[in-house]
């Protein structure tokens, strides 16, 4: 019978040779350059730059409905910025600056509890058809957490997904294929994303301004092991726009093990499938359709499983746009009424000289947690900002 100690020791060495490999991989990948270069002017446009930085800015407001109504002013920026080594070798930090303590229940909370900390900060390394990142990843899952629309749409997918955990991932490109042509081209990928990992107990899980507090491994009961035992697997189909966005059937299928740390804790194991499209009616009518479903077995380590379920729907006509996002979760055996959230945008794309492309949305949300039911309207300013170095990377 195995034991803990081994156990760990064994974990401890396949990490540290999974480290050694990629720095041998980084000087092969290097060392395997071609003598003959192409010359600057053929590859201008290819170039990559030593820093490239890119993210969003967000303003909103939200107002609970009744009274005992909480209302929450508070700004969220995230940065990512990619430092690029050479063509094979990158760092990555992927920052968050947002509220990082609950507002106060019945009161008036205005930029309270602002705190910056880095969600993800990995250094990363392409080696044929497939990128590699150790350190401070986001293990993929699900879908709904980045893609679900409107301003409270993601609310309840962004509870499992396991995000700005320490550990190895890897980003295998089976094939890619590009549709058409010119500004209509859509680019056609198939991928296997795989992880290993745990939660992070670093000093990298405080936050600045307003300190959150270091993670201690008692805040979880499950992805909370010493070393990384927990993983995740996903088999991703996505068809893209020329601007990086869903521009056709995309899907994805995913399994996910977050490991107990007690004896007497049971793993929890996850299945995911999610898919979405953008289907472009004319006249500038765009419709995106998005649907995932998620079944946990032994939930947070629990013996009862649960499901949620996420649709959501997307009309933009020019440069309005509204949508609409129903969302459940539900513990099977549980006492209590199961959890769900209905809600509905509506927004608008901005255009000037001075401030650029910026979008503002107000929405409703009805939704009931824990039996609790809650009511909110909300308003949010949100602008992308991109910056990167005219000269290329090392």
């Amino acid at each position: 019978m195995t034991t803990v100690s081994s156990r760990r020791i064994t974990l401890l060495a396949m990490t540290s040779l999974l480290a050694g490999c990629l720095c041998q991989a980084a000087n092969a990948a290097d060392a395997a350059a071609p003598d003959e270069q192409p010359s600057q002017e053929d590859t201008a446009d290819e170039a990559v730059p030593l820093i490239a930085i890119e993210g969003s800015g967000e303003l909103q407001m939200d107002a609970g409905i009744g009274n005992n109504g909480t209302t929450s002013l508070y700004a969220t920026v995230e940065p990512e910025v990619t430092v690029n080594l050479s063509d094979a070798f990158r760092l990555f930090g992927h920052f968050v600056y947002e509220p990082v303590l609950d507002p106060i229940e019945g009161e008036t909370n205005v930029f309270r509890s602002q705190g910056f900390y880095a969600q993800e900060l990995y250094a990363g390394l392409t080696v044929g058809q497939a990128k590699f990142a150790l350190g401070k990843i986001n293990p993929v899952f699900g879908v709904a957490t980045d893609e679900a629309p409107g301003i409270y749409g993601a609310d309840f997918a962004g509870n499992y997904d396991f995000k700005g955990a320490l550990g190895l991932g890897v980003k295998f490109f089976l094939s890619e294929d590009t549709i058409g042509s010119g500004d209509d081209a859509l680019t056609v990928k198939q991928t296997i994303d795989a992880s290993i990992f745990t939660a992070d107990p670093s000093v990298l899980s405080r936050s600045l301004f307003t300190d959150r507090g270091q993670f201690h491994w008692q805040d979880y009961r499950v992805g909370n092991t010493d070393l990384p035992e927990s993983f995740a697997l996903a088999y991703v189909y996505s068809t893209l726009n020329a601007d990086d966005e869903v521009g056709g059937p995309t899907g994805r299928i995913a399994l996910r093990r977050l490991a107990a740390r007690a004896s007497n804790v049971s793993d929890e194991w996850d299945l995911l499938a999610a898919g979405q499209t953008a289907i472009d009616l004319g006249d500038e009518q765009t419709l995106r359709p998005l649907a995932e479903i998620a079944y946990f077995i032994h939930e947070n380590g629990y013996g009862k499983d649960a499901a949620s379920v996420t649709l959501g729907l997307e009309f933009q006509q020019g440069d309005w746009i509204t949508s609409a996002v129903a969302a459940a979760h539900d513990r099977f055996g549980a006492s209590g009424p199961a959890d769900y959230m209905l809600t509905a945008s509506f927004g608008r794309i901005f255009k000037t000289d001075m401030t650029g492309e910026f979008r503002v949305d107000a929405a409703y949300s009805n939704a009931r947690v824990d039996g609790v039911e809650t009511n909110v309207v909300g308003l949010r300013l949100h602008k992308n900002f991109s910056w990167q170095s005219s000269g290329p990377g090392l």
